[in-house]
């Protein structure tokens, strides 16, 4: 379970509470909310909105969603800016393009010439490293090397070795990581801190969530990297609600009870003996929280952002 993604469905849930309560937003209305879990898969994410846009269970062919207005708080692909082929879609994070812009005015600020790019095989990916080689060609730089690595389950050893010794020799002193959210995964067991010379990493906002993985050697080699962050806004009365929380008096959430196991370390389970049984009253570890950036806001600031966007957008009209 991923408490990071856990926490805005929190948001969401709280923000529409929120809104709920405000009389100068949609009075006499009762704002509701129907939530699908994606799997992190696109295939389920696409059949859960059109079912959600045509209204039933079963999904509709060819339903025209065209005036429908559709909110993404975490989506950073530019093809949204094409108003013609997406009217009614709306961002609340800038797109990918403004990072690698970002990670450029670094290269040229300190004069680095020579880097290491890293990327996946998929479309984010292929913009990032376009871009990048056609600026740096600009500016009179080169790319040291480019991998483009492939989604693999496993990656096989003579892969993970080819990829290590492209890096390993490489002069290059700067390596930049441009990955999508969704590949942090891929790339935990293909560096080896004993062995990895070392270099000034510059990395795309989705590598903050690399702290999450349980792979620790990962976690030296990228121990100092400059991260591109997304904006940081406040959420009022969040922190409070998320203290309040807990699995028996919010017995709707039925995740709660995982997440409340992972962040103190307990179970509910009568099964499972390894760990400490939960009672419910156990208290937030701080220093737990600080680790997941519980109260820093930025892609959770998206969520309560798109709320409130929507809630203001019926309320117009």
């Amino acid at each position: 379970y991923s408490f990071r993604r856990y926490r805005h469905l929190l948001v969401l849930i709280y923000t529409i509470g929120e809104i709920n309560k405000d009389p100068e937003i949609l009075p006499n209305v009762t704002l509701g909310y129907r939530i699908y879990d994606s799997c992190g898969s696109g295939v389920i994410s696409f059949a859960s909105t059109l079912s959600i846009l045509s209204g039933t269970e079963q999904i509709i062919p060819n339903y025209s969603c065209w005036n429908n207005r559709k909110i993404s708080y975490g989506s950073a692909d530019p093809i949204f800016n094409n108003r013609l082929e997406f009217p009614s879609f709306y961002q609340m994070i800038p797109n990918e393009l403004n990072e690698i812009d970002a990670i450029m005015s670094l290269i040229r600020h300190f004069g680095w010439k020579w880097v290491g790019l890293i990327v996946m095989d998929d479309d984010t990916g292929h913009r990032a490293s376009e871009r990048l080689q056609n600026q740096m060609n600009k500016d009179g730089g080169c790319l040291a090397f480019l991998i483009i690595l492939k989604y693999l389950s496993t990656p096989g050893r003579a892969y993970s070795r080819e990829i290590k010794n492209t890096i390993y020799r490489s002069t290059a002193k700067v390596v930049i990581f441009f990955l999508s959210s969704h590949s942090i995964y891929h790339i935990a067991d293909l560096f080896d801190p004993e062995k990895i010379p070392q270099k000034i990493w510059i990395a795309s906002s989705s590598v903050s969530r690399i702290a999450e993985l349980e792979y620790l050697e990962a976690l030296v080699t990228f121990n100092g990297t400059l991260v591109i962050s997304l904006h940081q806004g406040e959420i009022p009365g969040f922190k409070q609600f998320f203290y309040s929380l807990n699995p028996y008096t919010y017995q709707r959430h039925t995740l709660l009870p995982q997440i409340w196991g992972l962040l103190l370390n307990c179970t509910f389970s009568k099964r499972d003996i390894s760990l400490k049984k939960c009672t419910g009253n156990e208290t937030f570890d701080d220093t737990v929280l600080s680790f997941y950036e519980t109260f820093n806001y930025r892609i959770a600031y998206g969520v309560y952002t798109a709320v409130y966007t929507m809630a203001h957008t019926l309320h117009e009209l």
